[in-house]
């Protein structure tokens, strides 16, 4: 993903579009669409589903607040990629680059935390669904796919939410230590010098 953001800055460097936040943003969009089409497109040739069915079923399960929340998170997080490859680029300063670091994992913690607030969601509705229905033998069909459907988006938004997060943060995480281990001068003396002459005196 780096080489794709370096990329892209030459690019909008060449076109003399890509100083402004507006741009960089653009390009966190273009990354995030760029990865989507193509999780879309494995999916689509692993399990043969098409990609309409995918979005519906996605909307149905996940719903579109959950998925509208997590979008804009998870493009957060690939715009503090950008800026840290940018304040390592044109302003080599380890605070800029701290900064925005720290700034990708709070998005990264914000996913885990919407995932985990929407699972408890669903449970939350579950159960209270279940409290006011009477359960006789004509209704319990439909009570138990009720509860069926809470419970399913309940645990998918853990199980979407918390990995993504995880590979968000750690690609944050070793994308500074790349940063930094880049940008810090070798101090290794040069082979043949570090080592001093000797003089053997026959007096």
């Amino acid at each position: 993903m780096t080489s794709l953001i370096l990329d892209a800055r030459r690019l909008c460097a060449r076109s003399g579009h890509g100083s402004g936040g507006f741009g960089l943003m653009m390009q966190a969009l273009s990354l995030f669409l760029g990865l989507l089409v193509i999780t879309t497109g494995l999916t689509t040739f692993i399990t043969g589903i098409a990609p309409a069915q995918i979005l519906g079923w996605g909307i149905d399960m996940l719903g579109s607040t959950f998925l509208l929340l997590l979008s804009a998170l998870v493009i957060t997080a690939i715009f503090c990629c950008v800026r840290l490859i940018g304040s390592a680029h044109d302003a080599p300063s380890e605070l800029e680059r701290q900064k925005w670091l720290q700034a990708g994992l709070q998005a990264c913690n914000g996913i885990a935390t919407l995932a985990l607030t929407f699972t408890l969601l669903g449970i939350s509705l579950g159960i209270g669904q279940l409290s006011h229905s009477s359960l006789t033998p004509d209704s319990i069909d439909k009570v138990i796919m009720s509860l069926t459907d809470d419970f399913s988006m309940a645990f998918l938004t853990s199980v979407i939410g918390l990995p993504l997060s995880a590979i968000l943060r750690t690609g944050l995480i070793v994308l500074n230590a790349s940063l930094a281990l880049s940008s810090t001068p070798d101090t290794k003396p040069a082979a043949g010098r570090d080592k001093p002459v000797k003089t053997l005196s026959l007096s």
